[in-house]
């Protein structure tokens, strides 16, 4: 039995997909000839009618947020991966009306490649002074820059730290339970069952994108290179 939020999505796909199928020049004026724009000219539109004004709905018109999402992105939250994939697997169009759910899943396959891209494709260590802030110059010399603070918050992934605060998600024991990549061949494994709920939604992480693909390049110029086993 289809429920009101697959309703909703669905039409929302509907229309999404009506929108995509008008483009702006079936939309504009014909064109027309010097001679005939020079003689003619365009009546102006009729003023529009007034629309009655309606009161704002309260807030017992609002629908109430859908306790699924909710749920689910708490699970993702604190890296409860088993009871948010079953979820997930039930109802796998939440991926697509709510992308912040894909958020969550980028984050976790972000967090099973860190060990395996940087033990195969980091070969030097990376510069803190790109992410740290620097001294800057004033009338009455160099001031050093601000010390960053730890701040705890509720939101994941954490919001890009500020000139003065570094984000720190509430419960930090949420990636004791994500299964970490040891080998190229565990992308197949581990990220791809992830990656078939993201689909598109993959794009939203451009840095986890490159990632994976140069991963999975090496990954394929190594099977190509292995030498096969003749029985």
């Amino acid at each position: 039995m289809e429920t009101k939020g697959y309703k909703a999505y669905m039409a929302s796909v509907d229309a999404r997909i009506d929108n995509a199928k008008v483009s702006q020049l079936a939309l504009a004026a014909p064109l027309e000839s010097s001679q005939s724009s020079s003689s003619t000219r365009l009546a102006p539109p009729p003023p529009e009618a007034k629309k009655p004004t309606t009161p704002s709905p309260t807030a017992e018109s609002k629908d109430p947020p859908n306790q699924k999402v909710g749920l689910l992105v708490a699970l993702l939250s604190v890296g409860a991966l088993k009871p948010g994939l079953a979820l997930l697997t039930k109802f796998p169009w939440l991926v697509d009306a709510y992308p912040e759910i894909a958020d969550l899943l980028i984050r976790v396959m972000k967090y099973s490649l860190a060990t395996l891209y940087d033990q195969h494709l980091v070969t030097k260590p990376r510069n803190p002074s790109n992410v740290q802030p620097r001294a800057r110059w004033s009338a009455t010399g160099v001031v050093p820059a601000p010390v960053r603070k730890p701040m705890l918050t509720m939101c994941a992934p954490t919001p890009p730290g500020t000139s003065t605060a570094d984000f720190v998600y509430f419960f930090p024991f949420w990636a004791e339970r994500i299964p970490i990549c040891t080998t190229l061949d565990d992308l197949i494994d581990v990220i791809d069952p992830l990656m078939a709920f993201v689909g598109l939604h993959v794009s939203r992480d451009p840095v986890f994108l490159t990632k994976f693909a140069r991963l999975g390049r090496l990954h394929i110029t190594s099977t190509v290179r292995r030498p096969l086993l003749v029985s």
